[in-house]
């Protein structure tokens, strides 16, 4: 090759390059400038292209398919009370009454004691222990064992059945049914027939027929009955019938006194419990009259013979029990009035106290394992009572005489109101109290009546009688005979 030729070529390629080198060592000093007075471009908005979706197979398209598979999960695992509808609130629990309470920690104990080291280290527990769980234990006690296997529903009930709450209402039913015979002795002094009284101030009507003589004697059948309810699981129903036998004589111008009989059967009727209580009652009674003034005093004693029947069925397990026991009562009562009618019409405010006592002997039921032993119980209560009496007695064609009569009256006890009675079971469990309905701190009673008399010697009455407390109602129906000799 010529070398002119070669000198060309080389010297064309070298020009070239030198003028690279030039154009990129200006571009690499010079920076960019923005003009202030260009406005920046706004930049282009990507459009997106729809993607398509890329086949599965069959075990990616069964893994997509069941979407939030951990929130699924936590719904699986939140338990569901059986037979209960979801979205709905959940139904109440059953909770057992208070006697069926206090039989239930009667026969119960802790499954667990707590560890003897840790007793005789108390600072090395961080905090106090739990209390420890209680299960029901009572060894050779087939009412027990049943109740150990009852549902919620079921113990509740078997419960209510072993505690027989009945017992701690039988006082006040035993006390409600005696009062009609207090106020068989007031009746009888309200219609005593004071002939000085009658001539010296025209105040007192003749209530009762008299005679010429100095005393009579007056029988009264008496029907009476009521309930006592704590609540509408523990109503006691009682209903009594009776004779009242009494006379009466005068001593001198101002003073009756006069001695009173009684013969009484009262009914008690409960869920799962009846009984009987045969009584007998004696009293004594006097009256001064002075005027319009009148004092009347009474006391009388009874003894009660009660028998009982409860029955226990629950689980399964049935028992029938049968119970005996002795109780007496006491009342006592002074009552003053003072006669504010003239005539042939009586009103008379009157005011009294009194004094109740019930004492009723332990017992031990008759069956089997849900028998109880029933310890003895005693209460007393003071009371006071204010009220009005008015009567009329109008003369008939016949020679006899009608007299209606009307009283009400408001009764305030005084001291303690509960009723309780502690019993435990015979086999196995301590003892526990269960709680009857309260004594009525007030009370409301209303008398309404008429006689009739025949002669000088008889006279016939009827009475009607009612009485409401706050968890007690009581009511009476009483027929007199009264004879003068």
């Amino acid at each position: 090759m010529p070398i002119h030729t070669y000198k060309l070529q080389h010297l064309v390629l070298a020009v070239a390059l030198a003028v690279g080198c030039v154009e990129f060592s200006l571009a690499e000093q010079t920076e960019p400038q923005v003009n202030a007075e260009v406005k920046p471009k706004k930049p282009r908005k990507k459009t997106e292209k729809p993607v398509t979706p890329k086949p599965m197979d069959a075990g990616e398209t069964a893994a997509k398919s069941d979407p939030l598979p951990e929130k699924t999960a936590d719904r699986a695992q939140t338990p569901v009370a059986p037979g209960h509808p979801p979205g709905e609130a959940p139904p109440k629990k059953i909770v057992p009454t208070e006697n069926g309470s206090a039989i239930k920690k009667s026969i119960q104990k802790p499954t667990s004691s707590p560890d003897p080291a840790q007793a005789k280290k108390p600072e090395t527990l961080p905090a106090p222990a739990p209390e420890p769980a209680r299960q029901i234990v009572a060894p050779d006690n087939a009412a027990v064992e049943a109740l150990q296997t009852a549902d919620q529903t079921a113990t509740v009930i078997a419960l209510d059945q072993l505690a027989a709450g009945s017992n701690a209402n039988l006082a006040k039913a035993t006390m409600s049914s005696v009062n009609p015979v207090s106020a068989s002795m007031l009746s009888a002094m309200h219609q005593l027939d004071n002939r000085n009284a009658a001539r010296g101030s025209g105040n007192a009507p003749r209530l009762a027929a008299g005679g010429e003589g100095n005393g009579r004697v007056w029988l009264q059948a008496l029907g009476h009955g009521g309930k006592v309810d704590r609540d509408a699981d523990s109503v006691l129903k009682h209903s009594t019938q009776g004779l009242v036998l009494g006379a009466d004589w005068r001593l001198d111008e101002q003073w009756h006194v006069g001695l009173m009989g009684a013969k009484a059967q009262t009914r008690f009727d409960a869920r799962h419990f009846d009984g009987d209580l045969d009584s007998w009652h004696l009293g004594a009674y006097a009256l001064r009259q002075e005027g319009p003034f009148a004092l009347r005093l009474g006391a009388s004693y009874g003894h009660h013979d009660g028998n009982g029947k409860r029955r226990v069925d629950f689980n399964g397990f049935s028992d029938r029990l049968k119970s005996s026991y002795d109780a007496s009562t006491q009342q006592i009562f002074a009552e003053v009035g003072y006669n504010l009618g003239r005539g042939n019409v009586s009103i008379e405010p009157f005011a009294s106290v009194g004094y109740q006592r019930y004492q009723r002997d332990g017992y031990t039921e008759k069956g089997g394992d849900a028998a109880l032993k029933v310890h003895g119980q005693t209460r007393a209560n003071p009371s006071s009572t204010l009220g009005l009496r008015m009567a009329k007695t109008s003369h008939l064609s016949n020679g006899m005489q009608l007299t209606p009569r009307l009283s009400a009256s408001v009764k305030h006890t005084y001291g303690e109101l509960d009723n309780e009675t502690r019993q435990q079971l015979v086999r196995g469990g301590k003892s526990f109290e269960v709680t009857g309905a309260e004594m009525d701190r007030n009370s409301f009673t209303l008398d309404a009546g008429v006689d009739l008399t025949l002669s000088a010697r008889n006279t016939l009455g009827i009475g009607l009688t009612g009485e409401a407390g706050n968890d007690s109602r009581s009511y009476g129906v009483t027929g007199q005979w009264r004879m003068a000799f």
